[in-house]
């Protein structure tokens, strides 16, 4: 563990030349998915145990803590003079914050549960898959965030929906596509002005897939082919999202929840 590292911006890392970051794929990367995928599976089983006004609690306790979470990191990102512009809660995952306040404090579970189902829980497991944290070393603070605050999401999602509270719906795919353009069109015209890339729609995130699709329909078509792309494999994902719930749940015997 080197603490000289830990707070450390990755532009302060690219300006030293640091080599101290971690490998896709990787022993360490492996060991945080299989730890989050431990945590999924335990934390799930405890939740379903529990009483009803128990997991109430737990249920604002995940989105408190969620919320904390970012908070505290957007408290380095200042402290450490970083670029405040960059860390807005403005990505797919950072709006899961605010659909988990509303799911544990409002009422309004069945539209929130579809939204973490298709939207939220996906974008959430692209970013454990294609980390675009790589520049870090695993004991970064940054790097720690990361892993905890992706895990967390699927965390939340996965122990309501073995306790059958989100039933998957065929509708909920389609409110999750007008929800997502309803936030990226602003978001879009945000970045243009702004000079950021959240949500990545304005620019292919390194090492995701939507470097291909860059390379295939940006470079031919430019911006305009590649959001177009991008908003076809948004509605492909999330109607493979439905068809992987659906199987689930004919394998676990889970068809009370569709």
């Amino acid at each position: 563990m080197n603490f000289d590292y830990f707070f450390l911006h990755e532009y302060t890392i690219e300006e030293r030349q640091l080599d101290i970051g971690f490998e896709l794929y990787g022993a360490g990367h492996l060991i945080w998915l299989a730890a989050i995928i431990a945590a999924i599976i335990i934390i799930s089983s405890r939740y379903k145990r529990q009483s009803a006004d128990m997991q109430v609690r737990i249920k604002k306790f995940f989105a408190i803590a969620i919320l904390l979470s970012e908070v505290y990191k957007d408290i380095v990102i200042v402290i450490i003079d970083a670029p405040v512009m960059n860390y807005l809660p403005l990505h797919l995952c950072s709006l899961a914050i605010f659909g988990m306040l509303a799911d544990a404090f409002g009422k309004h579970d069945k539209i929130t549960g579809q939204l973490l189902a298709f939207a939220f829980v996906p974008g959430a497991a692209a970013a454990l898959l294609f980390c675009n944290w790589t520049c870090y070393p695993f004991f970064h603070f940054m790097c720690i965030h990361s892993f905890l605050f992706h895990g967390w999401i699927i965390i939340y999602f996965v122990m309501k929906h073995r306790n059958g509270e989100i039933a998957i719906s065929y509708k909920g795919v389609w409110q999750t596509c007008g929800v997502m353009f309803g936030c990226a069109v602003p978001i879009y015209i945000f970045n243009s002005h702004a000079g950021t890339n959240y949500m990545f729609l304005n620019e292919a995130s390194e090492g995701s897939p939507l470097i291909a699709l860059w390379n295939i329909f940006g470079t031919r078509f430019g911006e305009a082919g590649y959001l177009a792309a991008y908003a076809m494999l948004a509605v492909i994902v999330l109607h493979l999202m439905y068809l992987l719930y659906r199987l689930l749940g004919k394998i676990f015997k889970q068809e009370g929840a569709f």
